[in-house]
């Protein structure tokens, strides 16, 4: 049966569930305090918290992130910490957690736009899914970036791929995500708007994009659609959820379920929800 054992606080607040992680019986947790607009602007820490006599007390703490900017995605792994900020650039923070009482930000690095959601694709290589953005940090679009952090002080980008005017759910919702790791496939739901000129209409278009991480690339493979293939907008159809069975790929919207071949994407059958 779960029992409390000890409370505490840390300054700031918290941006969702990967904000927190235990480690060999210690709690770590990444919080941006104030605002970016503010006079005092804002500034994120990563403390080392540890249960001592029914409290949580600090350990370790390291400061002065992304001063003027927020947390818009972390990532805990073993003794490392992975935080991403956001205004206008998009520093990835390394943060060496080996010594919990004197954590340090061991590599930074520095891209346009931001990782909304973060996701280990092997010991050294790094995924984020979020958006590509102006040099004033205006969104332009779902943007994949593939991470190397095999140096944890000298982060580098190995690979990029930009889908212009969408988004994806993925960036708020991790479970809109797929990683399967025995084929290296990433599967991201998007979405996007457009208007046609000639008919003077709205195109929704909403869809699954699959992507293969081999040889430090992103590598485009298909793509899944269960709007009709003559219709104009998608509403139903945004794929939400998406599972490897078998040799199969399974994707569900409010419309219905789909199965694809997992190697060519190309449509098996489809079940209408009614």
């Amino acid at each position: 049966a779960a029992r409390h054992v000890a409370s505490g606080r840390v300054r700031g607040h918290l941006l969702n569930q990967f904000s927190m992680s235990e480690h060999l019986g210690r709690l770590r947790v990444a919080t941006t305090d104030g605002a970016p607009w503010t006079s005092g602007g804002s500034q994120s820490f990563v403390t080392v918290l540890e249960a001592r006599g029914g409290r949580l007390r600090q350990v370790g703490v390291v400061g002065g992130l992304g001063r003027g900017e927020r947390i818009y995605s972390v990532r805990f792994l073993g003794d490392l910490g992975y935080v991403v900020t956001f205004r206008q650039t998009d520093p990835l923070y390394t943060i060496d957690l080996s010594d919990p009482g004197a954590p340090r930000v061991a590599g930074e690095l520095k891209i346009r736009g931001y990782s909304a959601y973060l996701h280990p694709v092997d010991d050294d290589l790094l995924l984020g899914v979020g958006q590509d953005a102006t040099v004033r940090g205006r969104t332009l679009g779902t943007q994949l970036s593939l991470f190397d952090v095999s140096d944890p002080a000298a982060p580098a980008k190995v690979a990029q791929t930009k889908l212009p005017g969408s988004n994806s759910e993925a960036e708020y919702d991790h479970r809109a995500f797929l990683y399967w790791p025995a084929t290296r496939l990433a599967v991201v739901p998007v979405e996007s708007f457009s208007f046609d000129r000639a008919t003077r209409r709205e195109r929704h278009i909403a869809e699954a994009r699959g992507f293969a991480i081999r040889g430090g690339a992103i590598w485009n493979v298909g793509r899944i659609s269960h709007a009709p293939a003559a219709a104009r907008q998608a509403w139903n159809a945004q794929i939400r959820r998406s599972l490897v069975v078998s040799d199969t790929l399974v994707t569900v919207s409010e419309r219905g379920l789909m199965v694809s071949d997992l190697a060519t994407f190309a449509e098996r059958s489809f079940v209408r929800f009614t």
